[in-house]
């Protein structure tokens, strides 16, 4: 084993999944070592999250609408929305293991290997006709400035969803956060789902902490 090595294990052993991480090397170490098998754990959780979010989504997307997979993973999300539709997809990761799953799925039309904690996001103004950001922000140190940043890439009238814990939503009293953007003229808010279930079969989570999605409409 190389020092390198190592180093990925400890960070990636150092790793809790309920706490998170906004440490760029932890984060990518930890899913780059799980993209392998990460769907299969994640089934056995009852992970459905990736499917809600595109059912809210696809009603408001028009065929071939260009899609921002922000935090694509291995490209859950990607797949349940091109189930529900002729969408294009362009995915952003900062594990290059999961983007490799992800190609794998032959869905996509690129991807973007990116830390999202560093911004501008690599991606030009207005030029995605929506953006999801679906299991994510867990892992970003200020989840407001990605949600804004975000809503630049999409032209105006597009649409945006994401996810946040219930847990996170109340210790960040989050929805101060969304309305703050309301206010800014940033979006307008669609809907907000009350709790929905997370990862049921995972013993951490359960149902204790659950999901919110958020579904907006860039101004």
């Amino acid at each position: 084993m190389t020092k390198d090595d190592d180093t990925k294990n400890q960070d990636t052993q150092a790793f809790d999944l309920k706490s998170g991480s906004t440490d760029a090397k932890t984060i990518s170490a930890y899913y780059d070592k799980w993209a392998s098998t990460y769907d299969e754990t994640l089934n056995s959780w009852n992970y459905r999250t990736p499917s809600d979010a595109a059912k809210l989504l696809a009603p408001e997307l028009e065929p071939g609408a260009f899609v921002l997979d922000v935090g694509c993973g291995t490209g859950l999300f990607g797949d349940a929305l091109a189930r529900g539709g002729d969408f294009r997809i362009m995915g952003m990761d900062i594990s290059r293991g999961s983007i490799e799953m992800a190609k794998s799925r032959w869905l996509y039309d690129g991807f973007i290997e990116h830390d999202l904690q560093n911004r501008p996001l690599p991606v030009l103004d207005n030029a995605m006709d929506a953006a999801a950001c679906v299991g994510v922000l867990t892992y970003v140190e200020d989840a407001g400035a990605l949600l804004q940043d975000i809503c630049r890439c999409v032209r105006p009238g597009g649409s945006v969803i994401f996810t946040q814990r219930t847990d996170r939503w109340e210790m960040l009293d989050f929805g101060k956060t969304v309305t703050a953007m309301e206010d800014a003229d940033i979006w307008d808010v669609v809907k907000i789902t009350d709790p929905m279930n997370y990862l049921p079969g995972h013993e951490d989570f359960g149902d204790e902490i659950k999901v919110h999605h958020v579904l907006c409409k860039v101004l």
